[in-house]
């Protein structure tokens, strides 16, 4: 240990970069801390910014993923601030289409009913 810090190979500092992804329960603002502690990486082996951006939004599932791509940020750091509310969206589109669901199945239930009652 050095200043308080484990001493890693450049292999193994890469692998943990290469293999980072969001937790299931993790939050988005945990996951940006975690991937920030990692992304500070030696200069002679840090992945270039562009990448960066890729490696970060391919830690969480595809449908975040792919809006945070969409917003084509130019830095880590805007992508990171657009995060949270790409999130509250995902959720909020998830929510209303869970009760469209919950409708759909009530309509059809109460028209076999009346089928029923004929």
């Amino acid at each position: 240990m050095i200043d308080g810090r484990e001493r890693k190979t450049p292999l193994q500092i890469l692998s943990k970069y290469d293999n980072i992804r969001r937790a299931p329960n993790e939050s988005v603002q945990d996951y940006c801390i975690r991937f920030n502690n990692i992304y500070a990486i030696p200069a002679n082996i840090k992945p270039p910014p562009d990448l960066a951006l890729i490696k970060f939004s391919y830690g969480f599932d595809t449908n975040m993923s792919y809006q945070l791509r969409e917003r084509n940020p130019e830095a880590l750091e805007q992508m990171q601030s657009n995060v949270v509310s790409v999130e509250a969206n995902l959720l909020a589109k998830k929510a209303i289409m869970k009760n469209e669901k919950r409708v759909v199945i009530k309509e059809e239930n109460s028209t076999s009913d009346g089928k029923i009652d004929n």
